[in-house]
């Protein structure tokens, strides 16, 4: 009798520990099921992102010169180059509907004006940051396409226009140049692939442009794209520039020539400065002071693009091949303002001394030809 009444407690014991899970489970459930029901509740809210809904409103009325301080160029030049990018923006296929080319227009001019993020453009002009990136990338697209704007000149009349205009740049002007060549560094993110070749001397992440330009500070050639640890001398030897001339596809005179730096091999087609050593001679002298004169424009055109595109002075991006649309975009930019305005305002750089840079070899003969060249042209100037 007593056997049984123990298994009876136990028994009893064991129903009410399980009834007692069993609430505590239930209790467990039902204070998910709330939170679950108040985020459901709290996605329900759209939810709003205060953005600036009049700037563009503003466009409309701002004067000429204040137009000018925001998109670098007059309302003339820029409805000139919204006519020019229409026909090319209406064949652009794109998967959902976009901003018109105008808005996006005035978006990637500003962007490239600025060093400011997308999250900036997009509140300035009420827009979602990826309708604002995708705006971007296809304007990017479209002008960059535009090299014909970038041409240098290969006939008898162009080149004739481009030495004048040399010789009349300064009062002792370089003779018979149809170009200043130099090189920047553009820094950008660490890209994806083979990092270590953009790393440069400095110490950071860049890619290698080379330009020619003319005495008005516009530009000639443009190349792009080459790592930063490369040397000038190296991305002047692969330029399609140089290849074109060598093989010649360009109709390049045997008296004209470009203007580099020290940084630059002698050649026939192109003159550097001697190397201070100490022991130059009066005329060696002179022949360098005239050539690093004449030459200062390429570097006043460097100082004025990347004043007026301050997106140069940093490019928040790891891919090359968008870092190289960009600059280009610049670049193209640059010349279809000179078109249409004239030349761009700006302080005008001093006469730069060269700096020493050891270059790479250049082949025998024609080392001798152009150092033959440059004795004529150093007894030229001295004379």
């Amino acid at each position: 009798m007593a056997k049984q009444n123990i298994l009876i407690e136990e028994i009893l014991n064991l129903i009410d520990g399980q009834t007692r899970n069993s609430l505590l489970i239930s209790k467990i459930i039902l204070r998910k099921r709330k939170r679950l029901a108040a985020l459901f509740a709290q996605k329900k809210v759209p939810r709003t992102i205060p953005k600036n809904k009049k700037y563009l409103e503003t466009i409309n009325r701002m004067p000429n010169d204040v137009f000018y301080s925001h998109f670098r160029m007059q309302i003339s030049t820029f409805e000139k180059l919204y006519c020019m990018l229409e026909p090319l923006w209406s064949k652009l296929s794109t998967g959902r509907p976009r901003s018109s080319l105008k808005k996006c227009l005035y978006m990637t001019i500003w962007k490239l004006s600025n060093q400011s993020s997308f999250r900036e453009v997009s509140d300035r002009f009420n827009i979602g940051m990826g309708a604002c990136y995708r705006g971007f990338i296809q304007c990017i697209q479209i002008i960059s396409a535009q090299k014909q704007i970038i041409v240098f000149p290969t006939t008898e009349l162009t080149q004739k226009r481009v030495m004048e205009a040399f010789e009349s740049y300064r009062s002792h002007p370089f003779p018979y140049v149809l170009g200043c060549i130099h090189g920047t560094h553009i820094k950008i993110l660490q890209p994806t692939k083979d990092g270590i070749s953009y790393y440069n001397r400095k110490g950071t992440h860049s890619v290698i442009v080379q330009a020619v330009a003319d005495s008005n500070m516009r530009f000639l050639d443009v190349f792009i794209g080459y790592p930063g640890r490369c040397h000038d001398a190296a991305v002047w030897s692969a330029s399609p520039l140089k290849r074109a001339i060598v093989n010649g596809l360009i109709s390049f005179p045997p008296e004209c020539h470009l203007l580099g730096d020290a940084a630059y091999p002698l050649e026939t087609y192109l003159m550097v400065p001697y190397k201070d050593n100490g022991f130059l001679s009066e005329a060696q002298t002179t022949y360098n002071n005239i050539l690093s004169s004449t030459r200062v424009c390429v570097e006043q055109a460097f100082g004025v693009l990347k004043k007026k595109f301050r997106i140069l002075n940093f490019l928040e991006v790891h891919d090359i091949k968008l870092a190289k649309n960009i600059i280009m975009s610049c670049f193209v930019l640059h010349n279809y303002i000179l078109e249409h305005k004239g030349n761009p305002d700006g302080v005008i750089i001093e006469n730069v001394p060269h700096t020493e840079i050891n270059t790479l070899p250049a082949d025998g003969n024609q080392r001798s030809e152009a150092s033959a060249k440059r004795e004529r042209l150093t007894n030229l100037l001295s004379a």
